[in-house]
């Protein structure tokens, strides 16, 4: 009897080649109909049809059950008479009820789906229709709330530029972003069923948290890609995932950068970025004018440049602004001072070192500031003040534009633009063989020399009222300019530490007083030691010296006039006929 209740059925089903699968809402209604209609329906059978007339689903019990061939084909019912109740004039089979029922929702694509009931006489169908009805609408619009908010998530973690993986408990990848995609090279498709450990994406960080149920955070991972077989260098933070309760794993996810996006981001945290710009030199003088246009010139050569100047000139300065005009200014500008550093220490800056290179290493090694520096800049500030032994390797990293940390054994490729600095001849030191004249010759392929503050004499009132509203702002202060006889006795002052010294002693002057004009008692009291510019040995002159600033001077020094004397480079009858003066 029931054949014949399906032969009946099926003799007005017609094939409809089945449901596309990018149908998402289809199946999702689909699966929330399967899920309701066995706690619903106890006897019978249940189709589900959208508005093409399609069998999307079959439900039904024993007596039904070849009624699930039925799937994906178009059963000839007219539409425009569903309503919300009985049908037995389609089929006319004694003792079968046939029933529609019309969802009283649609889906996200505005399509509309349809119920058919196959069931034994003297059933309350429509109330079971009705119960499935509600249970899929109150199921549907749960799972596409949280459907959307997956969504969301998922776009998040497609929008993030750091690769995101993660793996099930099983070691099976479960999930990809784009960036993680785009680093690797294999589409999203292709990591369906893939292991972690597999060759196509090799990823061992995954393998290993599952293995250890500990992170890993920041470690370096060379991985090597099947595609093409290229290694990519790679900064690894991989975090087991538990349940509910924290204590059954459930998967591990990995995040990841390349290493040069990772170095970049220490850089800016470190530090390693230069501040200054050619409009931060001061100076209106022909030659300091000069000098500039000539470092802009070099900018666009790249270039191993020579800065020669002496202490205080502002060679840093020049190399920060000679940086930050090429085309490595978005790149690290990496700075040490060679005499900063003992030669053991300096070996390991400048070049790094592998895990267990030394006692005391890093655990996991670290890398050398010329690997730090690598499409950037290096500044090598007192270049003169490197022992030879590291001048050797620092000319073959020139030569060869390779190096190796210490400990290692491989030689990595690095493009640095090194400009050194120094204040000492090393053309003499060369001579004397205190510095390797090979590598002299590859730094000095560009040179440039720093004029002394003596010789930009014109320079020092400018630098002066710079540094004036410099510290005005700093200690909250409305100093206006200097006096007429402080004047004299800074443009009188040799300034043996340059820039540096001028500057320095600005800062203490503005700090002391408590006018609104610096006087040269503030200069003195700030421990500017008088050093006026001499031909020959005769002291300075009584001119260049007011009767005021020796007053300013034995009030520092409680009358002493012989300290006085010393302190002006003044003899003492000079100090007393001063005093006699009118």
């Amino acid at each position: 009897m029931i054949i014949r209740y399906l032969e009946s059925l099926l003799s007005i089903v017609n094939d409809a080649g089945g449901i596309p699968e990018s149908d998402t809402d289809t199946a999702l209604i689909r699966e929330c109909f399967d899920l309701v209609c066995p706690l619903v329906i106890e006897v019978g059978c249940c189709l589900l049809l959208d508005d093409n007339k399609h069998i999307i689903s079959i439900y039904s019990n024993e007596y039904f059950s070849e009624a699930k061939k039925l799937i994906g084909n178009t059963i000839d019912v007219p539409l425009e008479r569903i309503l919300s109740g009985q049908l037995t004039d389609l089929l006319n089979i004694k003792g079968v009820d046939f029933y529609l029922y019309k969802l009283d929702f649609i889906d996200g694509n505005k399509k509309q789906y349809v119920m058919c009931a196959i069931t034994f006489k003297d059933r309350d169908n429509i109330y079971l229709l009705k119960k499935i009805n509600d249970n899929i609408k109150k199921f549907f619009n749960l799972v596409r709330q949280h459907s959307n908010y997956n969504d969301f998530l998922m776009r998040c973690l497609d929008a993030v530029e750091d690769g995101i993986s993660v793996c099930d408990k099983d070691g099976y990848i479960a999930y990809v972003n784009n960036a993680c995609c785009k680093m690797i090279g294999i589409d999203k498709k292709e990591f369906n069923k893939i292991k972690a450990e597999d060759p196509v994406i090799n990823k061992p960080t995954l393998k290993k948290i599952l293995e250890t149920k500990k992170s890993l955070i920041d470690h370096e991972v060379f991985l090597k890609l099947k595609a093409n077989n290229e290694t990519i260098h790679l900064i690894n933070s991989g975090y087991p995932v538990f349940d509910n309760m924290g204590k059954n794993l459930i998967g591990a996810i990995n995040i990841f950068r390349g290493f040069q996006r990772s170095k970049k981001l220490a850089d800016n945290i470190a530090g390693y970025k230069a501040r200054y710009e050619f409009n931060d030199i001061i100076g209106d003088s022909s030659i300091i004018k000069e000098k500039i246009n000539l470092a802009k010139i070099y900018t666009q050569i790249d270039e191993n440049l020579l800065i020669y100047g002496e202490s205080g000139t502002g060679k840093e300065l020049f190399a920060q602004s000679i940086h930050n005009y090429s085309r490595r200014k978005s790149e690290p500008f990496i700075p040490i001072n060679c005499a900063n550093f003992p030669n053991d220490l300096i070996d390991s800056e400048l070049f790094g070192y592998e895990d267990g290179a030394f006692t005391g290493a890093k655990k996991g090694g670290k890398p050398g500031k010329i690997e730090l520096a690598n499409g950037g800049t290096l500044f090598l500030d007192e270049i003169g003040e490197m022992h030879l032994h590291l001048q050797a390797k620092l000319l073959r990293v020139v030569e060869t534009k390779t190096i190796a940390r210490i400990g290692g054994g491989s030689f990595n490729k690095v493009d640095v633009r090194i400009i050194a600095a120094t204040n000492r001849e090393l053309k003499k030191m060369v001579e004397e063989g205190k510095f390797r004249e090979d590598l002299y010759y590859r730094l000095k392929v560009l040179y440039l020399d720093i004029p002394a503050l003596r010789d930009r004499q014109e320079d020092i009132i400018i630098l002066i009222n710079n540094f004036i509203k410099k510290f005005n702002e700093k200690n909250q202060k409305n100093i206006k300019g200097i006096d007429t006889d402080a004047k004299k006795l800074l443009l009188g002052h040799t300034w043996p530490g340059n820039v540096r010294e001028l500057e320095n002693i600005i800062s203490r002057a503005s700090f002391i007083c408590n006018e609104d004009c610096l006087k040269s008692e503030h200069f003195i009291k700030a421990g500017l030691s008088i050093d006026f510019k001499k031909n020959g040995p005769s002291e300075p002159s009584m001119h260049e010296i007011s009767k005021k600033v020796v007053l300013d001077t034995l009030k520092i020094t409680g009358g002493n006039k012989k300290k006085a004397a010393e302190i002006l480079g003044l003899s003492r009858p000079t100090i007393y006929k001063m005093l006699k003066e009118e």
